[in-house]
C-alpha cells in the first residue's frame, strides 16, 4: 500500500491563564478552563492519529 501525504491538520490555540481576571465570574473561568482543557485533549488526540499513522507506515515499509 502506498503512503498518501495528508498533512498536519491545523491544532487549536491553548491559552492558560494563571488565575481569573478580576471583572470574570468564577463561572466564566471555569468554562474557559473546561474549553482550553477540550482543546489540549483534542490536540493529543490529533497527534496522537498521526503518529500511529508514520508508526503504521513504517511498519509496512519493512
Amino acid at each position: 500500500m502506498a503512503f498518501d501525504k495528508t498533512g498536519m491538520q491545523a491544532l487549536f490555540p491553548i491559552y492558560f491563564s494563571r488565575m481569573a481576571e478580576k471583572s470574570a465570574s468564577k463561572e466564566d473561568y471555569d468554562i474557559a478552563a473546561a474549553q482550553n482543557e477540550g482543546n489540549l485533549n483534542q490536540n493529543f488526540e490529533t497527534l496522537y492519529r498521526k503518529l500511529s499513522d508514520i508508526e503504521d507506515y513504517l511498519a509496512e515499509a519493512e
